[in-house]
């Protein structure tokens, strides 16, 4: 077993130690802020009242709590996996084991933080008002349920990362490294499921984000995780005897059909 190396790991532990504090700073003001949710689940007649809205207003208040308990659990996860995975037995090198992995990360999670902030969003163009009233004369309600669509999506995203990372635990790195080779729960059936399930959580963000800004960093973020994921590929078959047999019985981002 290679020696944990602290001073590679340093920086993300101290970043996504940071995530976790605002992250849980945020979700804990959210509810107890939630002054109207509370009074509505617990007064029967506000409820009788509301009438059809309630299951719009409990769907959208739940969806949006449960998607930052999940979005949190992943990150607490990813800090474990820092905290106890050990050194690599090949290293990442250059430019594309190095830095390119991290363009992966922060490119979309900057691009989208800064979408939903208010003075950047009021820069950005948004969908034709024509085709919104189509939408919503076909689907009334459709905001809400884009809404409620973009937080399902982002949460089964972050929940199949988890279920990933779960299962890489000592073994996850955020540049490309060579550790143990993982072949249990998703990884059985697909090769790469913690960028599939960023794939699928970023889908869900760009829905949220309601511009078309949001859907051409989404299509970014996939060429991103693709890239890097074959390029950890590369460096798996340079060094692991076994990974050729593997590669050959998973798909890359999708469960082998055939």
């Amino acid at each position: 077993m290679q020696p944990k190396d602290w001073r590679v790991d340093l920086a993300p532990l101290v970043f996504f130690a940071v995530l976790i504090g605002i992250k849980t700073h945020y979700l804990v003001g959210y509810v107890a802020a939630s002054d109207q949710l509370w009074s509505v689940v617990t007064d029967q007649h506000q409820r009788q009242s509301m009438g059809g809205a309630f299951g719009y207003f409990l769907a959208g208040e739940f969806s949006h709590i449960a998607y930052y308990t999940v979005a949190l659990a992943f990150d607490a996860l990813v800090f474990y996996s820092l905290l106890v995975r050990r050194g690599a037995s090949s290293r990442p090198r250059g430019f594309w084991e190095n830095i390119f992995p991290l363009l992966t990360v922060f490119v979309p999670v900057t691009g989208f933080t800064l979408m939903f902030l208010p003075a950047v969003r009021a820069w950005l163009p948004g969908y034709p008002a024509g085709l919104l009233q189509y939408m919503n004369t076909v689907l009334p309600g459709f905001p809400f349920y884009m809404n409620l669509s973009g937080l399902l999506i982002g949460l089964f995203g972050a929940a199949f990362s988890i279920w990933a990372i779960a299962h890489l635990k000592a073994s996850f790195g955020l540049r490309t490294a060579v550790r143990e080779l993982v072949t249990t729960g998703p990884y059985r059936r697909i090769r790469h499921p913690l960028y599939v399930g960023e794939i699928i959580h970023i889908l869900g963000i760009a829905i949220l984000a309601a511009t078309p800004a949001a859907l051409a960093l989404f299509v970014v973020a996939v060429a991103l995780q693709a890239i890097r994921a074959r390029i950890e590929e590369r460096k798996f078959l340079a060094t692991v005897p076994a990974y050729a047999a593997f590669r050959a019985q998973t798909g890359f981002l999708w469960p082998k059909l055939w």
